[in-house]
């Protein structure tokens, strides 16, 4: 067991492009109390809908913004009433100040326990990239930051299915690469999306990251962890260098 604050996180409903019923919701939200007592390990879900949240929030220790839905006001102010903490993914669509807005939402909303969320900015049609200055720009959010790696190194609608339709492609051999880098940086936390068998996966398959790999990574961004500078600012000296200086 490596000494590590683990939250289990889980999307009970997609609701992006699909119609479900409310039963149906309702059971996702059975199985993460299940979850959660069984294991006795805290929860992390998406709310989409503002009258979600009190429910939600009876469960969840966390609950998430979606990365589409970070700038709908009546959204976040519902899920910070519930005070619990909020984990807000900067849109892929959005400048990482931005999120300085949104934090700013629910602590007006009076709740103070707000963290921001890096996931990755839109790079033409079907591809992300990794700007680690989001991760610097979005302390002006004044709140913890998270880099959600897995999600990061999508291609949305970027693999085509057969029969047609297509979904999500992902490099999941730069796992380690953006994990690294955020790590470095300086972030509070890290989301990954782990599988047994990630082949097998029938959600964003392509950038699940392999859990025999899990610990060995883990490990080795501990390591990072422990002798990064990258919270700490840099003070650069402007004035003219002399050899004495040295």
């Amino acid at each position: 067991m490596l000494p590590l604050s683990y939250i289990f996180s889980q999307i009970h409903l997609e609701s992006y492009g699909h119609i479900l019923p409310y039963s149906f919701w309702k059971l996702g939200m059975q199985i993460l109390e299940k979850v959660k007592l069984a294991y006795d390990i805290p929860i992390v879900t998406d709310v989409h809908e503002a009258n979600q949240c009190e429910a939600v929030g009876k469960v969840a220790d966390i609950i998430q913004i979606p990365a589409f839905l970070c700038r709908q006001t009546d959204l976040l102010i519902a899920a910070a009433k519930t005070g619990k903490i909020i984990n807000i993914k900067k849109g892929q669509f959005c400048a990482p100040s931005v999120m300085v807005n949104s934090a700013e939402k629910v602590r007006l909303a009076g709740n103070p326990n707000v963290m921001v969320c890096e996931r990755g900015t839109m790079f033409g049609y079907n591809d992300l990239i990794v700007d680690p200055r989001n991760l610097e720009w979005m302390r002006e959010a004044n709140c913890p930051i998270v880099a959600d790696i897995t999600h990061s190194l999508q291609q949305p609608a970027g693999k085509k299915l057969e029969g047609g339709g297509v979904a999500s492609g992902g490099l999941r051999e730069l796992i380690p690469c953006i994990a690294r880098t955020a790590v470095a940086v300086g972030v509070d936390g890290i989301f990954m999306e782990v599988h047994d068998d990630p082949l097998q996966a029938p959600v964003d398959g392509p950038t699940q990251w392999p859990l025999r790999h899990f610990e060995e990574l883990l490990k080795e961004l501990m390591e990072i962890a422990r002798v990064t500078k990258g919270k700490q600012q840099f003070k650069i000296d402007l004035t003219p260098y002399r050899d004495q200086d040295s």
